[in-house]
């Protein structure tokens, strides 16, 4: 649906690596999750039309790549896309409303023909207009937000398409048309769609005829090798290299901060950054470039770090810093001489914080001159793990969230939690992600604006004191600012200069979302309220006009507000300084790079979560597995909402807007998460920094060079009684021409602080009557005889103005630089934390048996390579040269192939005469080490070839090395292997700097999940062995007795269970386990029992009433059998287990046919299901039809190697029909796997005794 040209960013870029080859291997789907991953394609459920919408939406790639590749010959799209009878509208209107000015032109059409009087021929000049105003096409994307099916005697469909194509205007500048189109599509005999009828919605097109904002990232921070080697990367590089236990599957939630640290009276730049990356402190030169002072200013904070806060927190006049840390907030205070000192005993909570920091946004909101801060807690999951709360609950509505925090500033140096004092507890349960602090009824108290996930917003009402303290009330649903839907930004603006707060929050538009909410099988059975509420958590950022009264009206769509995608920070600013706040939004989620293979999940996403959301709780149901799913899908190779580009929106003065994006060069698709407005150049507009951090580079610069002719004046505040930062002031200028309203804030949007100045643009006035200021103390001050185009220093309570005029546009800008060559990332990578490495053995190629146990005492190294792979080819032999001197260092070297098995002799070829012990690897070490990588590195990356671990004497993992490989450099390591924890985090970080708390723990749960997931059960066993004795959780024994069950450990399994269930006495899942592991011992009465007593905790639990039909159908009880299966089939449809069961039921009944029905659904439902492709072919060779059988148990072979009764149903049926050959082929092959198998043993006896 989105095709587009690559848009380098400035002149800074990181170069392209060589060829990486990799160890690639199809990982295991969770039996949990396989009934949700089989819609992963669309078609299979409830939505036919996401199927129909897909195919189109393949179509409408090809417009889009027509239009990119050779505008000047759009007109050929009409013989790939139209069909013969075609029917369009005119797609242009020569009558449009004009707005903007000279230097950005806007046309708006007033009305568009909806009569069908162009054929497929004439169409074409339809086509060919729609980009007559480029010169060349850079972007065009094309969404489909609405999708009827239509009925008929061939497949129709009625599309509506949101269009927006952006590049190079004819003439000089950048173009952007924009707009809806609705089109109805047949498919052909053919197979093929094609459109029938075409008509445009509407239409918007912009043009700039010079540079609206220009990149200058390479000029203002080419120069720091701290931007180069650290913030060019994007985080998703630095997740491929950090030891994971500092990035924990890291959404890219990292601000930027502007503030004048060092008081020259220019904005700096403050980046926030994962565990394990220094935060950046930029200073401003003033010449247009800025210089890393990290180090000089003592802010290099290591600590994990979503957002920075620059405010005089004394009152001493220098600004300190807040970082929203991992473990807390920091306070750094500045010393006057721009260095800064950690105040360790700055925060006193009431009880510790819950959930992860995410935003934060200060005010004096008790209005006794100090300023206090509030912080939004989220409570982040993945799915349903082991030490989260689960997913929102509801998810529209959800009520299951972190509680935020509000700290009183005393005025002696504290913040003091107050939250529940003041009223914030009230509705304090949901997914915050931002606040915004705003006096919306102008009475002098500031009030609290926040913005929630999967849910309502508040609007905290500042009551003022009430019996001597001040109180806040949750007033959203009386003000009208609710706002059901994702929301993720928080914003005060005045967009209609009515001097009055309006409120602006960032929410979701997604094409999918609209299209699965709006399909008949969404919810059918929900009321239509909740179903609104839910297309409402698809329309997008919401804007609410302040009536004075009180209350808001929602002018979101009259205002044409509501586009901003996935919206992260959403904000205003005056970009053209007319005078009207433009809207800005920082958009996209999870894009992948353009050579990973990349799996969109968007529809997934709505189709198989939102939609399967209860109304109420239930635990255990589609949602969570959704839940889990989408996430799985993510952190491998998913892609959600990718390639969203950042939207502007322009203001135009009558109450709407229009977007000029790309025309204003700030459609910037890159994962943006937060923005900072400043004028950093102080020529009298706004210039902008911008934070995408998980692509290349994460920090960019954007001058504004927009020659508009508008005037505009910008106030430095300084409180005396109030606050200093006078954050909460609120300034009118009025003109000949306008009366324009801004306050001081400090925190908006999301992550994200702007320039505490306040800049108006004053459009076309010629003279600045007055400046009214109403200060947080009360007190009202008006300033005449201002001047036009000047920056003015005012001080609360004092006649004494001082100002000075703005620099000319361009005078700080230096000269373009070269791009600087990009340092590389590290290769090699210390661990923080020593990883056991699994255990191995293997059999040489001299025959000889190698164990990592065997080499406990000395350290070793294990290279993984391949002979298809080159640089591991080298590296075999770099490693094999410096061989004794790795043994003179006292460490092994051992050299592990990942080549299949059958490629052995080429193995032999690479190794020959190499010295080095080199083995094969099983599909069980392989897949085992492929995991260890993926849970090193959080990128979650197949092994790289080669890889080489240095493992201690104590069988850890201690540092990682890849291509290219120093081999002195590593010899150079062994001796420095052992080291202190200190001495281990300074080696694990790239840069210097310094943290304040620990690193987080690494998730080995996850890690031994996932290794048990892949069938690797001996090194999951050992890795849920350890984390049992660490940390003794109910689902960790839970899962350790899954796996002792599964390798013939009964009474281990049992402890396990047991413990568990004394842990947690309602732990369905363990419940049901343990009946299980009871009934394979013959315990029926006992194994019923505990069935029963999971089923009284989740009465909805498939696999419980699947597993006490089976106790139950053991004991004589068929009815109760059928009718507790049926029961599973009816919550689970695809149920492999179940309807095996079903297949079992029917075969004692007799009844060959339906259970040979049922067996087949288990197969279908799970590829390589054992249990099931043996019963099938039992019921197949029963009913005369042994080589369809025998087809089955090949396949079953072929998908599950490991199933041994397969190999032995195979043998007996061979046995039955006369292929004794054949039968003994199956059973050698068995013996092979497993030479001890003592059915197998015998039936070969038999076999070839000739029996």
């Amino acid at each position: 649906m989105l095709s587009r040209g690559t848009s380098a960013p400035d002149t800074v870029a990181a170069e392209s690596s060589a060829r990486t080859y990799r160890y690639h291997r199809t990982y295991r789907v969770p039996p949990s999750l396989e009934s949700v991953l089989l819609h992963l394609e669309p078609g299979h459920d409830a939505f036919p039309e996401e199927k129909t919408a897909e195919e189109l939406a393949g179509r409408l790639k090809e417009l889009a790549e027509l239009l990119r590749q050779r505008p000047a010959r759009a007109a050929e799209a009409a013989e790939r896309l139209l069909a013969a009878e075609f029917k369009g509208a005119h797609l242009t209107s020569a009558d449009e409303a004009a707005s903007g000015s000279p230097s950005l032109e806007i046309f708006r059409a007033r009305g568009l023909p909806s009569a069908l009087v162009l054929d497929r021929a004439t169409f074409r000049g339809e086509l060919s207009a729609l980009v007559s105003g480029f010169e060349g096409v850079q972007t065009a994307e094309l969404l489909i937000t609405a999708i009827d099916a239509e009925t008929g005697l061939a497949p129709a469909a009625r599309t509506t398409v949101r269009f927006d194509l952006a590049g190079d205007a004819r003439g000089g500048g950048r173009a952007e048309r924009l707009g809806h189109w609705q089109m109805r599509w047949r498919r052909g005999a053919d197979g093929a769609w094609r459109v029938t009828e075409w008509t445009a919605l509407d239409d918007l097109r912009s043009r700039a005829a010079g540079p609206v904002f220009t990149e200058t990232t390479a000029a203002a921070l080419g120069g720091n090798a701290a931007f180069r080697r650290q913030l060019v990367p994007g985080l998703d590089e630095w997740a491929a290299r950090l030891d994971a236990v500092f990035m924990p599957r890291g959404m890219g939630h990292h601000g930027v901060s502007v503030g004048d640290y060092d008081g020259d009276g220019l904005d700096d730049i403050y980046v926030s950054q994962p565990e394990g990356l220094p935060n950046r402190l930029f200073r401003n030169k003033g010449d247009g470039t800025f210089e890393d002072v990290t180090e000089a200013a003592g802010v290099g904070v290591l600590d994990r770090t979503s957002q920075a806060l620059f405010a005089d927190v004394d009152n001493d006049g220098d600004q300190d810093l807040i970082l929203l840390t991992r473990t807390g907030p920091m306070l750094f205070r500045n010393d006057g001489k721009g260095h800064f000192t950690r105040d360790a005993d700055a925060f006193q909570f009431k009880r510790g914080l819950q959930g992860s920091l995410t935003s934060a946004a200060m005010a004096d909101y008790d209005r006794d001159g100090f300023l206090d801060i509030y912080l939004c807690a989220y409570g982040y999951f993945i799915g349903v793990s082991e030490d989260k709360a689960g997913p929102p609950d509801p998810y529209h509505d959800a009520l299951n969230g972190s509680p935020n925090v509000l700290l009183h500033n005393d005025g002696h140096g504290r913040f003091v939690e107050v939250t529940d004092e003041v009223g914030l507890d009230v509705n304090n349960d949901r997914f915050s992600f931002a606040a915004a602090w705003g006096d919306y009824d102008g009475d002098g108290w500031p009030d609290l604006l926040v913005a929630n996930d999967f849910g309502r917003k508040n609007l905290y009402h500042n009551e003022g004191l009430v019996d001597g303290k001040v109180h806040f009330k949750d007033v959203a649903a009386a003000a009208g600012v609710e706002d059901y839907g994702a929301g993720m930004s928080a914003a005060f603006v005045d967009f209609d200069n009515d001097g009055r707060l309006d409120v602006y929050t960032g929410n979701m538009w997604t094409a999918a979302g609209q299209r699965v909410t709006a399909a008949p099988g969404f919810k059918p059975d929900a009321p239509p309220e909740i179903r609104e509420i839910y297309r409402r958590h698809t329309r997008g950022n919401s804007l609410f006009r302040n009536r004075g009264d009180g209350t808001f009206e929602d002018v979101t769509l009259a205002a044409r507000a509501e586009f901003g995608r996935w919206a992260w920070s959403s904000d205003a600013f005056d970009f053209d300084n007319d005078g009207w706040q433009d809207l800005y939004v920082a958009s996209g989620m999870f894009t992948r790079a353009a050579d990973e293979p990349a799996r969109d999940v968007d529809s997934f996403f709505w189709r198989r979560v939102v939609a399967e959301s209860p109304l109420t709780r239930k635990p255990g149901t589609a949602y969570d597995d959704g839940w889990r799913a989408t996430n799985r899908l993510l952190v491998s190779n998913g892609a959600q909402a990718q390639h969203e580009r950042n939207v502007l929106l322009r203001n135009d003065g009558h109450g709407g807007f229009a977007e000029v994006s790309a025309s204003a060069g700030l459609d910037v698709d890159q994962d943006g998460r937060s923005f900072a407005v400043s004028d950093l150049d102080l020529d009298g507009d706004p210039d902008l920094v911008l934070m995408a951090p998980r692509s290349s580079p994460q920090l960019r610069v954007f001058r504004n060079d927009l020659v508009s002719g508008n005037a505009s004046l910008a106030l430095r505040l300084t409180g005396t009684k109030s606050n200093r930062d006078a954050v909460g002031a609120r300034a009118t200028v009025e003109t000949d021409q306008l009366r324009v309203t801004r306050t001081v804030q400090i925190g908006s949007g999301f992550l994200s602080q702007h320039s505490k100045e306040l800049l108006f643009g004053l459009g076309r006035s010629q003279t600045v009557r007055k400046v009214t200021i109403l200060w947080p103390s009360g007190l009202t001050q008006e300033v005449p005889g201002l001047a036009l185009n000047r920056r003015v220093w005012i001080e609360e309570g004092s006649d004494r103005v001082r100002s000075e005029p703005f620099r000319k546009a361009g005078a700080a800008a230096p000269a373009a630089v070269a791009s600087t060559p990009i340092a590389p990332l590290p290769d090699a990578t210390w661990l923080y934390q020593p990883f056991p490495a699994p255990d191995f053995a293997l059999r040489d190629l001299d025959g000889q048996d190698r164990s990592l146990s065997s080499l406990a005492g000395r350290p070793a190294l294990l290279l993984f390579w391949a002979t298809w792979a080159p640089p591991s080819r080298r590296a075999l032999e770099d490693l094999a040269r410096q061989g004794q001197a790795f043994a003179a260092a006292g460490a092994s070297v051992l050299a592990i192939a990942v080549d299949p098995p059958s490629d052995e002799a080429k193995v032999r070829a690479a190794a020959a005469g190499l010295g080095v012990p080199v083995m094969v690897a099983s599909d069980e070490v392989a897949g085992t080490y492929s995991i260890v990588n993926r849970y090193l590195f959080d990128r979650r990356e197949d092994l790289q070839l080669p890889t080489t671990f240095l493992v201690d004497a104590r069988g850890a993992i201690v540092k990682v090395y890849r291509d290219p490989m120093d081999p002195a450099g590593i010899l150079a390591d062994v001796p420095r292997i052992e080291a202190t924890a200190a001495e281990r985090l300074a080696r694990a970080v790239p840069f210097p700097g310094t943290f304040y708390a620990s690193p987080g723990e690494r998730n080995e749960f996850q890690y031994g999940l996932e290794l048990s997931e892949q069938g690797f059960d001996a090194p999951a066993v050992a890795v849920f062995e350890r984390v049992a004795k660490l940390d003794p959780t109910a689902i960790t024994l839970y899962n350790l007795g899954t796996l002792y069950m599964k390798r013939g450990n009964p009474l281990g399994a049992r402890a396990a269970f047991e413990r568990a269930l004394e842990m947690q006495p309602e732990y369905a899942e363990a419940s049901n386990s343990l009946g299980a592991l009871l009934a394979q011992g013959g315990e029926l009465p006992a194994a019923i029992e505990r069935f029963r007593a999971a089923l009284q905790t989740r009465p909805d639990f498939p696999d419980a009433l699947n597993n006490l039909g089976f106790a139950l159908f053991q004991t004589g009880q068929p009815a109760q059998a059928l009718d507790l299966y049926e029961k599973a089939l009816a919550l689970q449809p695809a149920f492999p287990e179940a309807l095996n069961n079903l297949g079992i039921f029917y075969g004692r009944q007799g009844d060959l046919e339906q259970a040979e029905g049922y067996f087949r659904q288990a197969v279908e439902k799970r590829a390589g299901y054992g249990e099931a492709a043996t019963n099938l072919a039992l019921v197949l060779a029963a009913r005369g039809q042994p080589d369809a059988a025998v087809t089955v148990l090949q396949r079953l072979l072929e998908e599950n190697p490991a199933f041994e009764m397969g190999y032995v149903t195979l043998s007996r049926i061979y046995l039955k029909t006369g292929r004794r050959r054949e039968a003994i082929q199956a059973l050698e092959r068995l013996l092979q796997r497993n030479p001890t198998h003592p059915l197998g043993l015998q039936l070969l006896r038999e076999a070839q005794s000739g029996g």
